[in-house]
């Protein structure tokens, strides 16, 4: 399946949201003194690297390795 260069954009935009949301969640659990919030922090970066893995490997799938 051939991807137009907009669905390219807009997927590395989620791509890079998802990252960013990782990088804050990781920070913040390291920053924060308490033990559930440091939790509650590391569960939803790994939810954020679950969506970045998932979105990663449907466009492997979808696209040719020339087109990436």
């Amino acid at each position: 399946m051939q991807l137009t260069e907009g669905e390219l954009l807009h997927i590395g935009e989620q791509l890079r949201a998802e990252a960013v949301a990782i990088a804050k969640s990781d920070a913040w659990a390291q920053q924060s003194g308490d033990p559930g919030l440091r939790q509650l922090y590391k569960d939803i970066a790994n939810r954020h690297r679950t969506h970045y893995e998932k979105i990663l490997q449907s466009v492997q799938n979808l696209i040719p390795q020339s087109q990436l």
